[in-house]
């Protein structure tokens, strides 16, 4: 476990961890009031990098949740829903390439950018379909 160390804003924090739910919700919070990014910053004694980190994953998202830490990622499971879209994007345009299934999937609402399936099991859905 990483120890605790001081910021340039005299905030505390722990390299390579998530920023505590309640200081990223209070984030939220003064955005919406808002608030500036900058004094955000200030305020919480975050950095302002984490703060239009946190601000811009939530606009994308719709999420505070922090993102999973390297090396910890569980496997994607690709459900029977998904391979139907799959098979019908694939239909529609056969020349189509694995990340672009995969941006069709988060565009159309089949999935979250947190739960698509990596592209590996979008490939392999792919190749089986042949």
């Amino acid at each position: 476990v990483g120890q605790g160390r001081v910021n340039q804003l005299g905030g505390v924090f722990i390299n390579g961890r998530p920023l505590p739910l309640v200081l990223r919700k209070q984030i939220i919070e003064l955005a919406q009031l808002g608030v500036r990014p900058c004094d955000i910053s200030r305020r919480l004694r975050v950095s302002h990098g984490c703060v239009s980190k946190i601000l811009y994953r939530f606009q994308q998202t719709g999420s505070i949740e922090p993102g999973a830490i390297a090396g910890s990622s569980t496997p994607r499971n690709v459900t029977p829903e998904i391979e139907e879209k799959i098979d019908e994007y694939r239909r529609e345009n056969p020349g189509m390439f694995s990340w672009e299934v995969r941006d069709r999937l988060v565009k159309d609402n089949v999935c979250s950018r947190c739960t698509v399936p990596s592209l590996a099991a979008i490939s392999q859905v792919l190749k089986n379909r042949i």
